[in-house]
């Protein structure tokens, strides 16, 4: 309905500035000079719609697109920790034997519930929850897409802060000191976001986003990593940039996750 009448005001306008163009009665000059103002408002709103977040016309193109349709959406960060030119990366939960990299999906505060109820969401239940949880995986329709962005982005009522998953992962597991990274110095380097696709795994339109949070280590840091990656290698790997690329560590196939090269840059 809105985009109705927005689309009805705009056209009027756009008949009283041709008129007025023809028409050099005072009081019609009057009226397409003003309409003219609003025009260009109207204009200035589509133009920040389609380059909202940076998308450009992506998002936009796929908020039409999906309009009525159900997008999951996965939003998560991941760690890129680099040590002597490789990586890190942590045995995963979900899959057997597939290491990934240190992160996890965002959750959200209590206090964002109106706003996601207000987007229709769905908790997503496929990965193994049994109930509704405050990860930021959940379903929406696609007519709310921008709208959701918007939210993400604003950073209100949501974690933002990476090290939960950094902490539950590499520190109250015992793996690395508590101590030795009582100290975290990290810087946000990346974003991976393909917009809207059509997963095989989940067997749906996914829109899958992921923050890249570089770690910046100190040399006791490093040896700590060094010396525990070469204690524990069936929980934890270094792995070099073409096994990344290749999803293979060690010649083992496919047991790095897919999500690995993402902390590189790569799709």
């Amino acid at each position: 309905m809105e985009n109705f009448v927005f689309c009805i005001v705009f056209s009027i306008c756009l008949v009283l500035v041709i008129v007025g163009y023809y028409v050099s009665e005072p009081v019609i000059l009057i009226i397409a000079t003003f309409a003219t103002i609003i025009m260009e408002w109207c204009i200035s709103k589509v133009l920040n719609e389609i380059d909202t977040q940076g998308q450009g016309l992506r998002l936009w193109y796929q908020r039409l697109k999906y309009y009525k349709k159900e997008v999951r959406l996965s939003f998560s960060y991941l760690f890129r920790i680099q040590v002597d030119g490789k990586y890190l990366l942590v045995k995963g939960n979900r899959l057997k034997n597939q290491y990934q990299p240190v992160g996890g999906v965002y959750k959200y505060y209590t206090e964002a519930k109106p706003v996601l109820e207000s987007f229709n969401y769905k908790s997503d239940v496929k990965m193994g929850n049994a109930k509704e949880t405050d990860d930021l995986r959940i379903f929406i329709k696609g007519k709310y897409l921008l709208s959701f962005m918007n939210w993400f982005l604003a950073m209100k009522d949501r974690e933002y802060d990476p090290i939960r998953e950094f902490k539950e992962e590499l520190i109250e597991t015992g793996l690395l000191s508590k101590e030795k990274f009582e100290k975290l110095v990290y810087r946000k380097v990346n974003v991976h976001n393909k917009g809207v696709r059509y997963s095989k795994y989940m067997q749906c339109e996914e829109f899958v986003y992921a923050d890249i949070f570089e770690l910046k280590l100190t040399e006791e840091q490093e040896q700590e990593i060094r010396n525990v990656v070469k204690k524990r290698p069936e929980l934890l790997c270094l792995a070099t940039v073409d096994e990344l690329k290749s999803e293979c560590y060690s010649g083992i196939q496919k047991n790095l996750g897919n999500n690995s090269k993402w902390i590189i840059g790569e799709e």
